[in-house]
């Protein structure tokens, strides 16, 4: 009963974690310190890179010492970054605490996940789609709610947001003690050091369903994570104040949480195939169509709902599809490598996209993403012919 507790502890977890502004006024928080859109990019290349080197090794650390000591880590970490942010001002101090939060982001990204799925499957394996589709209503909510207070307290002060940002941050770190653990283990199970190389070489690499599914979030973020990080910049461009934009960012997120209740229905019909398969195509073709017609705002913004609806429906009925296809054993790890690959997409693909935004503009910028998206998509699912 233990681990029925943790998967509702988690849902409010996940939900209060999630309502930090960070990610929405971040990008205009830099730009207010007068950085440009390439330096910005840098920032955000800093924090892919330092993800990079700690996520695989954050993973083996939580399969080896446990989940909560690896969420301990990474909820201070956290913590320090905003604090640190907040105090602040120099281009070269922005680009060293983003190694903070990169080692942040690894040692959380992966655990609370494996706390969630491993509690779901000790207790009800066969609702792995239900709670995952719950889970994710929740962050969209969050996500949404956190745009609107974001919003509404940047018109007032940027260190506003960062001090209701550590105080949420601070509450979640005392969930991570109520948590159960979830990776048992003994002292015969203690690995060493090399596991991670270990891994490597006992991964069937032949497995192209589990390849693609290490791989889809990482040709995704191709499109979607630098638009994430400069959307707030672009409606700014357009003299959109932070409260509008943070209301339009929230029905984006509004509509995820809605479209995802459906996840579990489509997966029942058409199957993980069409959910985790064809629907990024679809997705990816939204966005390009989008990014042709990124001067008109309102008509961008409607396809960018309408691509975060579909994006929905594809992240709930992917993770519910890995999360069944991968052991316990290596779930932390196999987690990790999928982050640690959206990371190393991160690191190549803001700084260019804040160069060329400054030179070319973000529409031909972000319709380039698309294309190159597009062609990865249809090269990886010659892999994967059927989920």
């Amino acid at each position: 009963m233990e681990y029925k507790r943790n998967i509702y502890l988690f849902l409010i977890f996940d939900f209060l974690t999630n309502l930090s502004p960070l990610s929405f006024i971040y990008a205009l928080f830099l730009k207010q310190q007068n950085m440009s859109l390439t330096q910005i990019g840098f920032i955000i290349s800093v924090y892919q890179i330092s993800k990079l080197i700690f996520e695989v090794p954050s993973g083996v650390f939580s399969d080896k010492y446990g989940r909560k000591t690896c969420a301990y880590i990474g909820q201070v970490s956290l913590i320090v970054f905003l604090i640190s942010t907040l105090i602040t001002r120099s281009y070269n101090s922005f680009l060293l605490i983003s190694i903070i939060r990169g080692i942040s982001f690894a040692f959380l990204s992966g655990t609370a996940d494996c706390i969630f799925s491993e509690s779901i499957l000790k207790c009800f394996p066969d609702k792995m789609d239900y709670y995952m589709g719950i889970d994710k209503i929740l962050f969209y909510c969050s996500i949404g709610l956190s745009s609107i207070i974001g919003g509404f307290l940047a018109r007032y002060s940027y260190a506003t947001v960062f001090y209701f940002d550590v105080a949420i941050q601070i509450i979640c770190f005392i969930f991570i003690f109520i948590f159960k653990e979830t990776r048992m283990f003994n002292n015969n199970q203690i690995k060493e050091p090399k596991e991670c190389f270990r891994f490597f070489r006992g991964f069937d690499f032949f497995n192209y369903k589990v390849i693609y599914l290490i791989l889809l979030p990482a040709i995704l973020a191709i499109c979607f994570l630098p638009y994430e990080d400069y959307y707030s910049v672009l409606l700014k461009s357009h003299n959109i104040t932070e409260n509008v934009i943070g209301f339009m960012f929230s029905c984006v997120m509004f509509s995820q949480s809605v479209f995802g209740i459906c996840a579990q229905k489509i997966n029942s019909k058409l199957g993980y195939d069409f959910s985790v398969r064809k629907l990024p195509f679809i997705i990816v073709t939204l966005f390009i169509i989008m990014s042709i017609f990124q001067g008109h705002i309102l008509l961008s913004w409607l396809l960018y709902v309408c691509c975060a609806s579909l994006m929905s429906i594809n992240n709930i009925s992917y993770n519910s599809c890995l999360q069944k296809s991968i052991e316990d054993t290596n779930r932390g790890t196999i987690l990790s490598l999928r982050s640690l690959l959206i990371a190393i997409t991160g690191m190549l693909i803001s700084p260019l996209v804040g160069h060329f935004s400054d030179i070319y503009g973000f529409s031909t910028t972000f319709l380039c993403c698309g294309m190159i998206c597009l062609s990865l998509l249809f090269i990886t699912s010659i892999l994967a012919k059927k989920i």
